[in-house]
């Protein structure tokens, strides 16, 4: 199995997703987590990422005559390189962006489900924004964007602190914009 397929694979991925703070779990907390998915599942799923090298054990524990491991994400292991997405085909690249845009449709979803919703309180947003950029003006902004998720990404978690996750799309629209010239 290659790495895009690992990584990409729809319950994989969500396993990753919830790794992606930093903080070390164990496979009973991914199961609370991950409510939908079957613990056989959960299990194999986490077997086949430890194998990967995508995930580690860190820590290991007997209870009640069973093994309780514990799961940190190697990150370096779970980035795609632009070669390795190069490879994709059409197809490919169709399947992964549904999967994608299907599971931030679920996660909104269970924030409405979740309560009173309060957009402005809880910082929950969507939008588009357009902006016509050259490729150095683009480079630019991604180079701040970068910074700024660098700046933030390494609090750890506490009582205080809520997990909030951020999705980027980024679709160029460069043929329509050649056209009207």
């Amino acid at each position: 199995m290659d790495k895009v397929e690992t990584i990409l694979h729809p319950v994989r991925l969500r396993i990753i997703q919830q790794l992606l703070d930093g903080q070390a779990t164990t496979a009973k907390q991914l199961a609370g987590q991950l409510k939908d998915i079957a613990q056989a599942t959960l299990y194999r799923q986490l077997d086949i990422l430890v194998k990967a090298e995508v995930l580690a054990v860190t820590e290991e524990r007997q209870i009640r005559g069973a093994v309780e491991k514990t799961y940190e994400l190697n990150g370096a292991a779970a980035v795609l390189t632009n070669d390795e997405v190069m490879e994709l085909t059409k197809e490919d690249h169709l399947k992964y962006f549904m999967f994608f845009a299907v599971h931030l449709t679920k996660s909104f979803e269970e924030y409405l489900d979740n309560g009173p919703v309060d957009l402005e309180r809880d910082g929950v947003g969507y939008r588009q924004l357009a902006l016509h950029l050259d490729d150095e003006e683009f480079d630019g902004l991604l180079t701040d964007l970068r910074g700024v998720f660098a700046k933030y990404i390494k609090y750890e978690p506490t009582e205080e602190r809520t997990k909030r996750v951020i999705s980027t799309v980024i679709i160029p629209e460069a043929e329509r914009g050649k056209a009207d010239e």
